[in-house]
């Protein structure tokens, strides 16, 4: 049961992060951030930076557990 839920996070994590880069990307196309504005490109760049490195930290903390759990499994069946 534990194996699933961080599976899901896990799932969920990878969806949330390429939503973000569709977003950024369909913001740039339109033109809602202005390529010029040295200022307006600082603070997406920040944000994402930011964003993306909590995500990024998230999956490798799910990754690992998803790898711990059916090592402790094969552990209780001796």
């Amino acid at each position: 049961m534990e194996y699933h839920k961080y599976l899901q996070y896990y799932n969920t994590s990878v969806i949330i992060l390429f939503t973000y880069f569709i977003a950024v990307v369909i913001a740039f196309v339109t033109k809602q951030i202005d390529y010029s504005n040295l200022r307006q490109l600082m603070f997406v760049g920040l944000l994402s930076i930011g964003f993306v490195g909590l995500i990024i930290f998230l999956m490798l903390k799910l990754k690992e557990n998803l790898t711990r759990i059916p090592k402790e499994i094969k552990k209780l069946k001796l």
